[in-house]
């Protein structure tokens, strides 16, 4: 008997019958030791967005283990970034490789399948059930469909909205959404996250509990993560980024960032601000990275 998940998927899966999903999903364990450690690269990037009067440039990137922060003023590029890195906005010029894959290149469906993308802007689908909505995602990526109803199911647990699997999406809070676009993000255990200020439009205490979630990403993944809120930046980073006008400006450890520009207190928004500051006014610290 067809559940009316069954027919939300199937209503889903008919109409987006024309997109290219990419080839079979191939269950692996990144923390096995079977494969590689992920490792996301970026080499001669340069992208002209609209509205804009600079040009976000990226001659060399490298992320690795762990959560690296992305921090800029607004406008500095960080959105426009992490959509070239999540394959949603081509690049005029210029390489990302996931894992090895060129995801703008031959190995797009590859690269696509290892990475989580949750951006700052979303729009999720208000009649269709909670749990169907991520098991979509999943099918997006290139899981079957049977196996994509066990991990929907996984990644709602790690957000904590197994109870509301079966409620519709317009039922839910903005917190609710908010996680339910992580379980997106997270389905099938993707070894690249790009979050997008995950914590925007949450209290105090929704704050709180994404920051868990996010500082849970285990060892051997990569999570790049947006945040103007440099409590979160410190509380959840290994590594910091800073972009200003389109430009990397720094890119190293968050503990020394944060003693060699954060003052007495070692404070991330002090260090930001001191960076910022010698930036614009021609002192351009050598960045470690």
């Amino acid at each position: 008997m067809s559940t009316s998940s069954d027919m939300d998927y199937r209503r889903l899966s008919r109409s987006h019958s024309s997109i290219e999903r990419p080839e079979p999903y191939q269950t692996f364990n990144l923390l096995s030791g079977e494969e590689d450690v992920m490792e996301v690269r970026v080499s001669g990037l340069r992208s002209t967005y609209r509205g804009r009067s600079w040009t976000l440039e990226v001659e060399r990137l490298q992320l690795t283990d762990g959560v690296t922060a992305l921090v800029g003023v607004n406008g500095a590029g960080k959105s426009t970034l992490m959509r070239h890195l999540a394959g949603a906005l081509r690049p005029a010029v210029g390489r990302v490789h996931v894992s090895g894959s060129d995801i703008y290149g031959h190995g797009r469906a590859a690269g696509l399948r290892q990475v989580g993308y949750l951006p700052q802007e979303y729009s999720l689908p208000r009649e269709l059930r909670v749990q169907t909505s991520v098991t979509y995602a999943a099918w997006m990526r290139g899981v079957g469909r049977r196996e994509s109803k066990a991990l929907a199911g996984a990644a709602l647990e790690a957000v904590g909205l197994s109870a509301r699997a079966r409620h519709r999406v317009h039922t839910l809070s903005g917190g609710m959404l908010r996680r339910l676009s992580l379980a997106q993000a997270m389905v099938g255990e993707p070894g690249f996250l790009l979050l997008d200020e995950p914590t925007t439009g949450l209290d105090p205490e929704q704050r709180a509990a994404m920051r868990d979630l996010v500082a849970a990403v285990p060892d051997g993944r990569v999570a790049l993560v947006s945040s103007h809120v440099m409590e979160d930046v410190h509380t959840l980073a290994r590594n910091i980024l800073v972009l200003e006008d389109g430009a990397v400006i720094w890119h190293g450890g968050i503990q020394d960032f944060c003693e060699r520009f954060g003052g007495p207190d070692r404070s991330a928004e002090v260090a930001f601000l001191t960076l910022l500051s010698q930036h614009r006014a021609g002192r351009r610290p050598r960045s470690p990275k």
